[in-house]
């Protein structure tokens, strides 16, 4: 078979670069790959009476002869134009043999299909196989060859593999026949699973031929095995044995063939055997009965001689008896057999030296076999075919011999958008959402094939774009895999995307897990989730309310990541590193800012750049003096396009209507200067810095839309924090109401504070006594616009209502949360809850199975901290079960709180009775059948037993089953 050469002779020298990555440009059997990056086909292979070829997509497409299932189209039929090989991708090289095919993946895996009664398909069996099979005791394969009836393969650590049929001691191991392909059948002369061939090291390329094999060494010499009764080895002699009158010439190991040492590529035929050198000569040597040696003669040559008068070589192909060569100017010359017009120069005569391949340029890969057809792929990825066509082997829809090259029309198959198509949300312990983009294809879609742990899972029509997986197992990573398939059968190349699912720990009582996403939230309002996957390279837009999904960007396989993004009004404003900013929406970038305007803040339909702010819809931009932004520190935004930054030592109010205004602090304040300013659009709130007994101050007010100004607080500064850290964490204003951090000095404590539009104020929180006045761990999260605010105190985040005067809710861990259009939500990595304050929170929990019953065991606790307010929890056994709940609470030190039991279900609601027992504790318990659920509930047993900050802790032991 005709063997992959490389161009440069410098990557045979070292062993090393033969990593699966370069088996992209590898050939192996009769097949040559082309190296552009352009779509169509990068290489061709020829089998006896079948062809392949390779898309740069990584399907395969073959066409010819089906007898034995070689087109891997899942059938026996014929085939006189290309069909798609069935469930293959990512595939690097192709080769086919007599009956049967070949390919190699990206991941080093070889996958075989077709005849296989020698054993040659390697999977342990004579069983043929009409699609593609694994080899699976084969991995880290960087090359693949296949002949008549057997393969090889060289490894990444320069050993060769051979497998399949062993007359002649062509597999190369040491021994004549081997029988081990099932237990029983003595038919098979082989080896049905890959064998290493003896002495061999250093291999970079193999090539196959009828019945002897070669090797190509990094250091450029060439090794033989196999029979070499027509001098194929190149090295007379060898080992003999008679059959009847003949008698047979061969060697079971690998010999050296002679005088060679600067090969850069092989290629083997049926009977002879060709060597490129360095030099762009061609060496040939074997039988030459036809001509194929190309040396002017039809004399057998036992060593290596020169095609006459032939130069500028850089591929060359061996077939049954005659041979291809491509030159460096594009150009195909052939020499040898022509019987079926295989030379392609429009005649049937032979010829023993090279003529030109009529009306073909521009080629970049060619391929012959053990048959009498010939193969080319021009630079433009178009399939050239001519010679013998009787099994429809040149692909051209007919079985008419062809005497010059004709075109070969390859289908295509469904095509996705470009990069990154599949998605993975609302990831839950048991379940996952998968959404994708729809393929496209003249022909339209006619399915999709959805595939878990690359087994086929579910098969959709073609215009759905999600399904939710279930059944799932609980913290277990799962590879999800999307086929699309044309009305014609043919198969998109597969999407793929690794998800874990959540650990099955229950969630808070006061949460409700909506979403899960295979990444991070970035932004959210009640209608959209703007999200990015892990590696910050795809960018996804998600719609709440038909749970459809839009990609937004990717990198496109660069790694240009994404460096901020946030919602608009109405889409999405995001930049990437290299790539500035832009403005999208409705599919497609409306907009595009400079490389060098960095965005900062987006607000509504307004954003701001380092020295802009910008209409994003209309790119109307106004230019804000002496504005110069590193960071959020020093201005902020608001939905109507008001924008308030730091000008000079004061403050600058820039409105809509490109009017300002400056507030410069008072000659009386020293040093005269203001700091962090933010607004709701009306007031202006801001860190004037000032002395005080003759310390440095911060002094926090607030500039009302009259003008009044109004002195909130006075903080000592750090000044290791000076425009270093965000205002936002020590105050924020929405809607009038102002929270803020201030240092209570009599108590050597800080506290945090909210301030309603009235100015009344109430303390929301006193932090533990800190070892040092500044850098305490309070920081302010969120204030909503009805004067909730959240707060953390090092790992732990409060919720608190103002209005309520009292404490909501509570977390430790990781999240933070996020009040949008009256909801609160906690938001951590790629999950969103929703919070409800007056649910229960777990703080532990555990559970296990005995004696054929299911047990929970969960402490939840929770703050009474106003009049009448009541907590609550529940639990309904799962579908076919029923189960005992008990429930037991101890009231605070000094409160005196009731807790109540009920079982609610079809329109009933049960009361239990609840026992005080010893110490205080009071008791409850229920039996809940199917169908129905437990409700717990505590609240004060009189309006003055409240409290903002004693919790009360609810046990719960949980036993279920379904017997």
């Amino acid at each position: 078979m005709k063997r992959r050469f490389m161009l440069l002779v410098c990557a045979f020298l070292l062993l090393t670069l033969l990593v699966p990555f370069q088996a992209a440009a590898a050939e192996a059997g009769s097949a040559v790959a082309a190296e552009s990056l352009n779509s169509g086909v990068t290489m061709v292979a020829g089998g006896s009476d079948h062809t392949l070829d390779l898309k740069q997509d990584g399907t395969v497409w073959a066409w010819g002869n089906n007898e034995y299932g070689q087109l891997g189209d899942g059938t026996t039929l014929d085939r006189y134009s290309p069909v798609q090989v069935q469930g293959l991708d990512s595939v690097v090289s192709i080769s086919a043999g007599s009956g049967f095919s070949l390919a190699l993946k990206s991941d080093g895996t070889v996958w075989a299909w077709g005849g296989n009664w020698n054993g040659q398909l390697g999977d342990a069996s004579v069983a043929y196989r009409y699609i593609p099979v694994q080899i699976t005791t084969l991995s880290s394969v960087v090359a693949i060859a296949s002949g008549h009836y057997h393969n090889l393969a060289v490894k990444s650590d320069g050993t060769v593999w051979a497998w399949g049929w062993n007359i002649h001691g062509v597999l190369g191991d040491g021994r004549w026949n081997i029988h081990n392909a099932v237990e029983g059948d003595g038919s098979m002369n082989g080896s049905s699973s890959p064998v290493q061939v003896l002495g061999l090291g250093s291999v970079i390329d193999v090539a196959a031929g009828f019945l002897h094999s070669l090797a190509l060494k990094s250091d450029g010499t060439v090794w033989a095995w196999g029979n070499n009764d027509s001098g194929q080895h190149g090295v007379p002699g060898g080992l003999t044995f008679n059959d009847g009158p003949y008698t047979t010439t061969y060697r079971n190991t690998p010999v050296q063939v002679q005088d060679l040492d600067s090969v850069v590529a092989i290629s083997a035929g049926h009977s002879h055997s060709l060597a490129l050198n360095s030099n762009g000569t061609v060496l040939a040597w074997g039988s030459n009965s036809s001509g194929e040696l190309g040396d002017g003669s039809t004399t057998t040559r036992y060593t290596p001689v020169q095609v006459t008068n032939f130069g500028s070589v850089t591929a060359i192909a061996a077939g049954s008896s005659h041979t291809l060569a491509m030159k460096s100017d594009g150009t195909v010359w052939t020499w040898g057999h022509n019987y079926s017009g295989q030379l392609g120069d429009g005649s049937t005569t032979g010829s023993s030296s090279p003529v030109q391949v009529s009306e073909l340029d521009s080629v970049s890969a060619i391929a012959t076999n053990d048959g009498s057809h010939s193969l080319a792929v021009k630079s433009d990825r178009t399939v050239w075919a001519w010679g013998y066509n009787g099994d429809g082997q040149l692909g051209d829809g007919t079985t008419i011999n062809r005497y010059t090259p004709v075109q070969i029309a390859n289908p295509e198959a469904p095509q996705w958008p470009e990069y990154d198509v599949l998605a993975v949300t609302d990831v839950t312990y048991n379940s996952v959402e998968l959404n994708w983009q729809h393929a496209t294809n003249e022909p339209g879609i006619d399915k999709y094939l959805v595939y878990q742990n690359n087994t086929l899972l579910t098969t959709l029509n073609g215009d759905e774009n999600s399904y939710e997986v279930n059944g799932l197992s609980s913290n277990s990573s799962y590879l999800f895999s999307l086929v699309a398939v044309d009305a014609d059968g043919n198969q998109s190349v597969k999407q793929e995307e690794t998800v874990t699912t959540a650990a099955n720990i229950p969630l808070p009582e006061a949460e409700t897990l909506l979403y899960r996403f295979n990444g991070s939230i970035l932004d959210l309002d009640q209608s959209r989730i703007l999200w990015k996957e892990t590696g910050d390279k795809s960018l996804w837009l998600y719609n709440r309310a038909d749970k459809s999904i839009e990609k937004v960007y990717d990198a496109n396989g660069t790694n240009r990541t994404i460096r901020t993004a946030k919602l608009s009004a109405d889409g999405v404003v995001y930049s990437a590193s290299g790539l500035g900013t832009h403005y999208w929406k409705d599919g497609t970038v409306q907009n595009n800012y400079s490389l060098g305007a960095n965005l900062y803040e987006v607000h509504g339909n307004f954003a701001v750049f380092s020295h802009n702010f910008v209409n994003i819809k209309t790119r109307e931009s106004r230019y804000l003096l002496n504005s110069s932004f590193n960071n959020r520190n020093s201005f902020d935004l608001s939905a109507d396009g008001t924008v308030v930054y730091e000008f000079d030592t004061g403050i600058r109010r820039h409105l809509p209507n490109d009017t300002f205004t400056t507030f410069y602090p008072p000659s009386a304040e020293y040093p005269n200067k203001y700091n962090g300013p933010l607004t709701d659009g009306k007031n202006i709130l801001y860190n004037a810095y000032s002395e005080y007994e003759g310390y440095s101050k911060w002094s926090l007010q607030v500039r009302s839309a009259d003008g009044q100004v109004t002195k909130i607080a006075l903080n000592p500064i750090d000044h290791a924090d000076y425009y270093l850290t965000d205002p936002r964490t020590s105050y924020q204003i929405n809607n009038g109401w102002i929270a803020y951090k201030e240092y209570n000095k009599e108590i050597e404590r800080w506290t945090v504070k909210v301030r309603s539009p009235e100015g009344e104020t109430k303390q929301a929180y006193t932090a533990p006594k800190w070892w040092q006045l500044t850098g305490v761990p309070l920081s302010i999260k969120q204030l909503g616009p009805d004067g909730t605010v959240a707060y953390t105190f090092k790992d732990t985040t409060y919720l608190y209502s103002a209005q309520e005067g009292k404490l909501l809710y509570s977390f430790s861990g990781p999240g933070e949360l996020h009040y949008r259009d009256g909801v609160w939500y906690r938001i951590d990595g790629g999950s969103l809850y929703q919070v409800d304050p007056n649910q229960l929170q777990l703080s532990d929990s555990k559970t296990y199975q005995a004696g054929g019953s299911n047990y929970e065991y969960s402490l939840y606790y929770g703050y009474i901290s106003s009049p009448g307010q009541e907590l609550s929890g529940s639990w309904s056994p799962p579908e076919g079960f029923h189960g005992v709940v008990k429930v037991s609470m101890v009231s605070p030190e000094g409160e005196d709180y009731d807790l109540s039991l009920e079982t609610v279900g079809e329109g009933n609601r049960l009361p239990e009775d609840t026992t005080l027992l010893t110490g205080g504790t009071e008791y409850s318990a229920t039996e809940v059948p199917g169908g129905y659920r437990a409700e717990w509930r505590v609240k004060g047993h009189t309006d003055q037993d409240y409290s903002l900050d004693k919790k009360v802790f609810v046990y719960v032991n949980i036993q279920y089953d379904n017997n």
